[in-house]
């Protein structure tokens, strides 16, 4: 007797755009405007402050260039540009990502424009855009970047905006089971097409959000369909490990413990993925075979 294995119903939502982007991106803007400083003089100090304190060792502009040629922990450049007001302003190799990537989730509906009283992780932080924004936003931001020169950049810009919000020069991978259950949001954009581990990565995210708590994701795509994802390796300029498909994004939500139901992943116009998760309850990992993390806590119910 032959027994037929049935595919479990999997289904990813796409999101409608819930909000006008322009109006979102304004949102967004008021969230960065909040840490300018008040004066030409403070301005002008803060620039130049970080400008000594944290020199690019490249020109942004050639960031996937020349220093995509060196190991990853061997430079550092200026993250996202960067207005300080009063016409004191600087240029990073992400370009404007930062408030394009955050408008376009909130126009989406897939991250929440207000984030009052809400605790948020920012996973990859790099110099601290996306800090900045998440906390103008009203969130109590904390952050984890693995780039030690980065990590003291952003740690210092926030400090020097008032923003003061923590941020831990670690990688992701050093989890902290004392995190279980205590984010509302994690934001990890940028990110997960550059580590060698991405369901271990989805699944400490899972452990980190409370029930009902939401994970937002924005990364490379691989173009087609199906459960599957693209390779690059070191080999290609900025290190890329593994790039999923719009289907294989929702399947590794789906094995790191998000129900399928609450997934959303968009495409974007530039050829990237959007996704958004959220954790309905705790739950154990439903597969444990091959787990590269085995008898952790991470296997449990988080």
């Amino acid at each position: 007797m032959t027994v037929d294995r049935v595919r479990r119903p999997f289904y990813i939502q796409a999101p409608q755009e819930q909000i006008a982007l322009s109006d979102a991106l304004s949102q967004v803007n008021r969230a960065m405007a909040k840490w300018q400083p008040g004066s030409q003089a403070e301005s002008s100090r803060v620039f130049a402050e970080l400008a000594q304190a944290h020199p690019d060792q490249h020109a942004p502009a050639d960031f996937w260039q020349s220093a995509s040629s060196k190991a990853f922990r061997d430079f550092f450049v200026w993250g996202h540009n960067h207005d300080f007001g009063y016409g004191f302003t600087r240029s990073g190799a992400m370009g404007n990502r930062h408030t394009e990537i955050t408008s376009e989730l909130i126009s989406l509906g897939m991250m929440p424009a207000d984030l009052n009283g809400k605790r948020v992780l920012d996973i990859g932080c790099w110099s601290g855009g996306d800090l900045l924004i998440l906390a103008g936003l009203g969130a109590q931001v904390e952050a984890i970047e693995e780039h030690p020169l980065a990590a003291a950049t952003a740690a210092h810009l926030s400090q020097l905006l008032g923003c003061n919000a923590p941020v831990h020069a670690t990688s992701v991978y050093h989890d902290k089971p004392e995190w279980k259950q205590s984010f509302d949001l994690v934001y990890c954009c940028g990110v997960i097409y550059h580590v060698t581990d991405p369901l271990l990565l989805l699944r400490i995210c899972f452990a980190y959000l409370k029930p009902g708590g939401r994970l937002v994701i924005e990364t490379k795509m691989q173009k087609g369909s199906g459960a599957s994802c693209s390779y690059s390796g070191t080999v290609e300029m900025g290190w890329n490990w593994y790039a999923p498909t719009f289907d294989a994004m929702g399947r590794w939500l789906v094995d790191a413990g998000f129900e399928d139901s609450q997934i959303l992943v968009h495409r974007r116009a530039i050829g990237r993925l959007l996704a958004s998760a959220v954790k309905t309850e705790a739950r154990a990992l439903a597969e444990t075979a091959g787990f590269s993390r085995p008898g952790s806590w991470l296997e449990g119910v988080v």
